[in-house]
C-alpha cells in the first residue's frame, strides 16, 4: 500500500502507523537489499532527513536499531539520515544520543555500548537507563552482545565476571539470549582449554551453561553449533567428570556397600589422568528418584538414562564410559564390569535414554570381571 501511495504521490489520510510498519518490513533481513525496493528505501532515507514529525523519526530510529548491521548499506544510510534529523528527534532519542554519542556511528556504537556495560552493576537496568528498553533485542543489541563478550573474555577466569556474563545471558525472570550465546559459551570456556578451574567454579559454570542451554551430548545444534571445537571439548570433559561423580554419589546413597569408595578413587583417577573420553549414566528407578531429589531446586543440569531390567536387576544402575576404542559398562549391585571393543556393532552406545543391563550382559564379545581381587589392574589391561 505504501508503495502504491509513493507511485501515485498520494499521502492523504495515510496513518503514521502504516508508514512505520511498512518501513519495518522494508528493512527486514529479506527485503533490505532487494533491488526492486531501492526506490522505497530512498524515499524513507529522504523522508527521515526532512521530517519534522517526532513520531516518524522515533519509528525510524527504532528500525535503525532493530535492523542494525554495521556492514550493511541500509544501516549507514539510516544513520546518516537520522544524524541530519537529530535536533528534531523526540526526547527519548535525544537522551539516548547524549548517553551514547556513538549511537549513529555504525562502526563504533557496539563497542562503545559494550564498554559502558563493563562498568555497570546490573546490565539490564543499566542499559535501560541508557534508553535501550529491550537489551536482548535483535540488530544493534546482538552486535553489542558480541562486543561485550569480546571485552569481558580476558576476565572470565574470575568468578565475579563469570556470574556477570551468565546473568546477562539469562536475567532473572527473563528468557535466555540465544543469538550470540555460542560465542558467549566459548568465551566462558576459553580459559580452561589447558587448565581446570576451581571445583566450585567448574560446577557453577556447568550447572548454569547446561541449565540454560541444555546438554550438548543429547541436544544437538542450536547455540552449541557456534561453540568452537576446542571449547566444546572443555564442557564435554567437565560433563564426563560430573557424570562419574553423579553416578558414584547416587549409588553410594542407595546401595550400602563398602565397595564404592575404591571404585570412586579408580574411576575418578582415570578421569583425572585424561583416560576417559565420555560418560553417561542409566539409573534404576530408586536411584533415579534419588538423583531427582538431589537436583530439586537446582538447575537440573545432568541428564541421565534409565536402566529397565526388572526382577533381580531392578535396582541396578549403570555407568557407561568411552575409553579410547573401548566401551566400559560399570554397574551397581554386584554387576560385573563389562568391556566392549568399539568395533562391536552390538556394543552399548552412550547418551541413550534406556538401557537393559541384562541385555548388555548377554551381548557376545565382551570381557567381564567381578569386583574381586585386583579388578582395577584387569580393567587397565583391557582398556
Amino acid at each position: 500500500m505504501v508503495r502504491d501511495k509513493l507511485e501515485r504521490n498520494d499521502w492523504e489520510d495515510t496513518k503514521l502507523s502504516l508508514i512505520t510498519s511498512a518501513g519495518r518490513a522494508l528493512f527486514d533481513e529479506d527485503r533490505r537489499t532487494r533491488p526492486d525496493l531501492a526506490e522505497m528505501r530512498d524515499f524513507y532515507y529522504s523522508e527521515t532527513r526532512a521530517s519534522t514529525r517526532a513520531g516518524f523519526l522515533g519509528g525510524m530510529f527504532s528500525i535503525y536499531m532493530d535492523s542494525f548491521d554495521a556492514k550493511a548499506e541500509h544501516t549507514w544510510q539510516l544513520a546518516d539520515a537520522l544524524s541530519a534529523a537529530a535536533v528534531r528527534l523526540g526526547a527519548r532519542w535525544r537522551m539516548m544520543l547524549d548517553a551514547i554519542p556513538e549511537m549513529l556511528s555504525p562502526d563504533a556504537v557496539a563497542d562503545a555500548v559494550a564498554r559502558q556495560m563493563m562498568l555497570m552493576d546490573d546490565l539490564w537496568i543499566g542499559l535501560q537507563k541508557l534508553g535501550i528498553r529491550s537489551p536482548h533485542a535483535p540488530g544493534l543489541m546482538n552486535a553489542v552482545h558480541l562486543g561485550y563478550v569480546k571485552q569481558i573474555e580476558p576476565h572470565l577466569d574470575q568468578r565475579v565476571e563469570m556470574e556477570r556474563l551468565i546473568e546477562w545471558l539469562k536475567p532473572e525472570g527473563r528468557e535466555a539470549k540465544t543469538t550470540g550465546a555460542g560465542e558467549a559459551i566459548s568465551a566462558l570456556l576459553g580459559h580452561w582449554v589447558k587448565h581446570s578451574p576451581k571445583p566450585d567454579d567448574l560446577r557453577y559454570m556447568t550447572e548454569n551453561i547446561i541449565g540454560i542451554y541444555g546438554d550438548p551430548r543429547v541436544q544437538r545444534g542450536g547455540v552449541w553449533s557456534a561453540v568452537a571445537e576446542d571449547r566444546m571439548a572443555v564442557i564435554l570433559r567437565w560433563l564426563t567428570g560430573e557424570n562419574i561423580r553423579f553416578f558414584l554419589d547416587v549409588v553410594s546413597e542407595v546401595e550400602d556397600s563398602h565397595m564404592w569408595e575404591p571404585r570412586r578413587r579408580f574411576w575418578l583417577g582415570l578421569h583425572d589422568r585424561g583416560r576417559i573420553d565420555a560418560a553417561w549414566v542409566a539409573f534404576s528407578d530408586p536411584a533415579a528418584k534419588e538423583a531427582r531429589r538431589r537436583g530439586a531446586g537446582g538447575k537440573g543440569t545432568l541428564r541421565f538414562g534409565v536402566q529397565t531390567a526388572g526382577y533381580g536387576r531392578a535396582n541396578t544402575s549403570l555407568l557407561i564410559l568411552k575409553i579410547g576404542r573401548k566401551i566400559v559398562v560399570e554397574g551397581s549391585h554386584s554387576y560385573k564390569v563389562h568391556i566392549f571393543d568399539e568395533s562391536n556393532q552390538r556394543a552399548p552406545t552412550l547418551y541413550q535414554w534406556r538401557y537393559d543391563c541384562e541385555a548388555i550382559r548377554s551381548i557376545p564379545g565382551s570381557n567381564a570381571k567381578s569386583h574381586n581381587g585386583d579388578w582395577q589392574s584387569w580393567v587397565l589391561e583391557h582398556i
